[in-house]
């Protein structure tokens, strides 16, 4: 067989095969994340023994948030040999747990906790707890989550970063709000090349020391920025802001193409460090006919 024809035969499978949406659209409950706060000191990602960590994880949907059920449980080393150290289970939402950080007596050299999780869809799907391992789980659907939350074990606290900066559409500022089709701003269904942006500012991206080859080294957090929409097509889930980056502030943006029906739809962008802070934020926009 030819080439030109193994390749003809190529292309006609990938034609035929099936399409896929892309990650960053959102049609269905997802799970996008969880932020950790510290009681007493929400702008803190690391808890020190003796601490109360709060996690609230984000759950979105194409529409209202469905009821949720969820189970948690927390143990002090990766495979849970040490048994568990605590689990959790209810149907708010969103999911929020507050986590007691053992004392160093108990906590030895561990440098994270780790947290299993499955947050169950619906009311037909409820927690679970299996009897002998303890692991969460659901009576019908759910999604599987999992969180190393970071300990302090010396003087250099990690904080979260702050996702809600100046966000503009099409170089126009872009304030939050509920209601896109009362406030704006306003797009006609099936435009293209539209302008999402925001400002990434550099005390986000705090200084550290690193260990490289067991030689404690200065480094610097970076930025990843995930973004998601509810209609419409981004082309591209994620923004970087790089920790060679010396900048006050950097510009970052993404373009996004209008569905082709009219509706509200609702943009989440997702900003992480490279240390485990986690902030989000939301923004609307109307499509018109």
């Amino acid at each position: 067989m030819t080439n030109t024809r193994i390749a003809f035969l190529l292309a006609t499978i990938a034609g035929c095969g099936p399409t896929f949406d892309p990650a960053s659209l959102i049609n269905t409950t997802r799970v996008l994340g969880a932020r950790v706060e510290i009681e007493g000191a929400p702008d803190r990602a690391s808890p020190l023994p003796g601490e109360t960590a709060d996690v609230t994880w984000l759950v979105t949907a194409p529409d209202a948030v469905p009821p949720l059920g969820w189970a948690f449980t927390v143990c002090t080393t990766a495979a849970c040999e040490g048994g568990l150290l605590a689990q959790f289970e209810g149907t708010d939402s969103p999911p929020r747990l507050a986590i007691a950080v053992p004392s160093t007596d108990v906590l030895g050299s561990a440098t994270s906790l780790f947290v299993y999780g499955e947050i169950c869809d619906g009311v037909d799907s409820l927690p679970t707890f299996d009897r002998q391992s303890g692991v969460p789980g659901c009576s019908g659907e759910g999604t599987t989550v999992s969180l190393a939350l970071a300990l302090q074990r010396g003087d250099e606290a990690n904080h979260n970063p702050i996702a809600d900066r100046a966000f503009t559409f099409d170089g126009q500022p872009w304030p939050a709000g509920d209601d896109p089709c009362s406030t704006g701003p306003r797009v006609s269904a099936g435009t293209k090349d539209h302008v999402l942006g925001t400002i990434a500012e550099g005390t986000d991206r705090e200084p550290y020391t690193a260990m490289v080859g067991g030689v404690a080294t200065p480094s610097r957090e970076s930025l990843q920025i995930s973004q998601f929409t509810t209609a419409g097509k981004l082309a591209s889930q994620f923004s970087f802001v790089e920790a060679a980056d010396t900048s006050a502030e950097t510009s970052l943006d993404v373009t996004w193409e209008a569905p082709v029906d009219a509706q509200a739809v609702t943009f989440t962008f997702v900003t992480r460090d490279n240390r485990g802070g986690t902030d989000w934020t939301t923004r609307a926009v109307c499509v018109e006919p």
